[in-house]
């Protein structure tokens, strides 16, 4: 009797997991002949309120407007990844402040496609390596003329990110502490 009643147990909670992969599987694979993942079809449908520029155009449009580059460091498996476009990246308060101050740029820290930053060409996973990324999300703050002015690791509630967005959008970081920039906006 218990070896029945763990039977339908297991049935019930992997049942539709198995469902749902399987459904996933079958919608990703008639999409053509490029096979993708459940987790890269979730992610690429997410939509961030914005539009995602490729890093050398992202350059050459910083520089024009004497804008920075956000670049957002993910990987198709992390869950904080997905946490962040779901949450905080669609915030009316972030899609401003990048608005404002940013291009914003996302990097696939694990991707062999090709990148161009600084005028040379990488894989995204070679610069993923050259930038440190190392935990996944982590968000580069990139100057009009390439320079890396610092990183933030991590998911960011969406209140706290666009303060720290206009912290560094506003050149505020080269006057106050983040801390004093907190007090002073909270």
């Amino acid at each position: 009797m218990r070896t029945i009643l763990l039977f339908i147990l297991f049935g019930l909670f992997l049942g539709p997991s198995l469902a749902q992969a399987q459904l996933l599987y079958n919608q990703s694979n008639s999409a053509g002949d490029q096979t993708v993942s459940a987790h890269e079809q979730i992610q690429s449908t997410i939509d961030s309120g914005f539009e995602w520029v490729v890093l050398e155009e992202a350059q050459r449009l910083a520089e024009e407007s004497q804008k920075k580059v956000l670049i957002f460091g993910y990987a198709e498996w992390c869950t904080y990844c997905l946490k962040m476009r779901k949450e905080s990246l669609p915030d009316s308060s972030v899609i401003d402040a990048i608005n404002q101050y940013f291009i914003p740029v996302q990097l696939d820290g694990e991707s062999p496609d090709p990148v161009v930053f600084n005028g040379t060409q990488y894989t995204k996973n070679q610069l993923a390596r050259g930038l440190q990324l190392s935990s996944f999300p982590t968000h580069y703050f990139i100057d009009a003329v390439g320079g890396v002015l610092g990183a933030q690791p991590g998911f960011i509630e969406p209140d706290i990110y666009a303060l720290l967005l206009r912290y560094v959008g506003s050149n505020a970081f080269e006057r106050i502490s983040f801390d004093e920039y907190l007090k002073l906006n909270m």
